[in-house]
């Protein structure tokens, strides 16, 4: 479990020194506010070189009628160049494309001569709109599958808060990836900066244009198609470096800085955090529930979890914000030519090899990337090439989707989730960061949650150490009071699982929520002690 932290050093220390560093496109326009009628030229470069190589820049106007230009690259450098007049007033996409490889640009063209108070120009006609019904049916499927174990659950006193735990867990799958379920030609006109599939939350709130999306304390992954927010750790790394400087990137164009954008993700977080804490792991982050399912198929396959030593376990709970200093000290080193003025580290200026393949570096390493991207792939949502096309296939040189570290990766979690229960939250750099907002002062004074418990009503059975899935034993040490810890992913299995009536309380801005309730005596059948 210490790869994604000595992965990303392994991985640098093995930097090429040759200056094209795989198979990518890049590109620039020579000014991107321009007057109707003047030319825009395109310039970039295409890695490697190499004799008789064509490439294609394509120009959208903004109606999406559009003009293509088959150039010819350089043998030697892969320089290209286009130029287009701009006959048509409004913002315009522009792509130098070689196969798979995309880069892409922008332009808004004005017209001086225009009456600003002349009616808007006719909308295109956009194509009808498609319902995705497999998709809708895997949907209906699970939730079907949610709500019949909340049934089964209500008939065992020791399941009531595992059952509905499981339900809200996956309505809010679909919550966070709503956009898988929309098509991009139903979105208001024009949808010129919105990838497919793509419905964002708050794209411009308290006054900062946020063309990524606003963020919610959990794993909803950047990469795939239809996401409804965006993960705070892609936004954190990604507006530090490559993106501190507003300007066009990575298909979106962004009009305030990367400090003006950091504010709002950072205020986003701290909010988020401090009212409800680590539960945005236990009922509403996707991996989780991705490792609660391997769990079960553990149980069902009747295989006895093991448990880390109580040392050991505390030490690598501490290792998440190892993890989580190592993500932000690397973003500031690559990006310090945009902080700073002077680049540190060779290979991060645009198309070098950290840029390429590193610019986000927690990303090319996130468990939860891969397991997202193949799902997606899985119902015809992603090309498999644009999956695995942008990488050159070596093992350390990461690439834009999937490459073979963070299947590695994600492969080796999963083995680890089936034989430790929820291991990767307890190094979860997420989790980390939310724990810094909620369970530290001055943070923790204003927590709007808490696991309480009663030190009379406690007779020291074990039972909540033994079903907590991290390990977490401060609950059964502690005397009494508030036994929130920032090891504890609040999903109250503890709670569930007491047999003292109103020993533990989960409580939410100080009104009790959950309590535990004398299971033992009713329903002598229904003894258990795993999540």
């Amino acid at each position: 479990m210490l790869v994604p932290a000595i992965g990303i050093l392994l991985a640098l220390l093995a930097l090429p020194v040759y200056a094209c560093y795989g198979p990518h496109i890049t590109g620039g326009v020579d000014r991107t506010q321009v007057l109707l009628n003047e030319n825009v030229t395109v310039t970039g470069k295409i890695c490697p070189p190499a004799e008789n190589i064509t490439i294609r820049v394509t120009f959208t106007r903004p109606d999406y009628s559009f003009i293509e230009y088959w150039v010819l690259t350089d043998s030697m450098t892969g320089e290209f160049s286009a130029s287009q007049r701009m006959d048509m007033a409004g913002y315009w996409n522009i792509f130098p494309i070689y196969g798979h490889f995309c880069d892409r640009l922008y332009a808004n063209v004005t017209d001086p001569m225009a009456d600003p108070f002349a009616p808007i120009s006719p909308k295109p006609t956009l194509p009808v709109y498609s319902t995705n019904y497999y998709v809708l049916g895997v949907a209906a499927v699970s939730l079907s599958v949610g709500g019949i174990a909340v049934v089964t659950g209500a008939k065992n006193r020791t399941r009531n808060i595992s059952s509905l735990r499981l339900l809200v867990q996956i309505g809010f799958v679909f919550i966070l990836f709503f956009g898988v379920f929309i098509d991009h030609a139903n979105l208001p006109w024009p949808a010129e900066q919105i990838s497919p599939h793509e419905v964002l939350i708050g794209t411009n709130s308290f006054g900062v244009p946020m063309p990524d999306g606003l963020v919610l304390p959990t794993f909803a992954c950047y990469y795939p198609c239809g996401k409804t927010v965006t993960c705070p750790l892609w936004e954190i790394q990604a507006y530090i470096y490559p993106f501190w400087d507003s300007g066009p990137g990575w298909g979106v164009n962004s009009l305030a800085s990367g400090a003006a954008r950091l504010a709002v993700v950072f205020g986003l977080v701290i909010v988020a955090s401090v009212i409800l804490g680590r539960w945005w792991c236990g009922w509403v982050c996707p991996f989780g529930l991705y490792l609660d399912v391997v769990t079960r198929v553990r149980k069902a396959l009747r295989v006895k979890y093991r448990n880390l030593s109580d040392g050991f376990n505390e030490k690598f709970h501490q290792l998440k914000y190892v993890i989580l200093a190592i993500i932000l000290v690397l973003s500031v080193l690559f990006g310090t030519e945009a902080l700073f003025g002077s680049q540190l580290i060779p290979g991060t200026e645009e198309g070098g090899f950290i840029y390429m393949y590193y610019a986000a570096p927690f990303c090319q390493l996130c468990p939860m990337k891969p397991l997202c991207i193949l799902l997606q792939t899985s119902v015809g949502l992603m090309r498999p090439e644009w999956i695995f096309g942008p990488t050159t296939g070596a093992f350390y040189e990461l690439g834009y989707y999937i490459t073979s570290v963070n299947v590695f990766i994600f492969g080796l979690v999963t083995v680890a989730a089936f034989f430790f229960r929820r291991s990767w939250c307890r190094i979860c750099p997420l989790g980390g960061l939310i724990a810094l907002f909620n369970r530290f002062p001055p943070f923790k004074w204003i927590s709007g949650v808490r696991l309480e418990k009663t030190e009379e009503k406690c007779t020291k059975c074990g039972i909540c150490k033994r079903v907590c899935a991290s390990q977490v034993k401060e609950v059964y040490e502690n005397k009494g009071g508030d036994v929130t810890t920032s090891k504890c992913i609040l999903c109250l299995r503890c709670v569930e699982m007491c047999p003292e009536d109103d020993c533990l309380k989960f409580k939410v801005a100080g009104k009790s929520v959950f309590k535990s309730r004398n299971w033992l005596g009713k329903n002598t059948g229904s003894q258990g002690t795993e999540p």
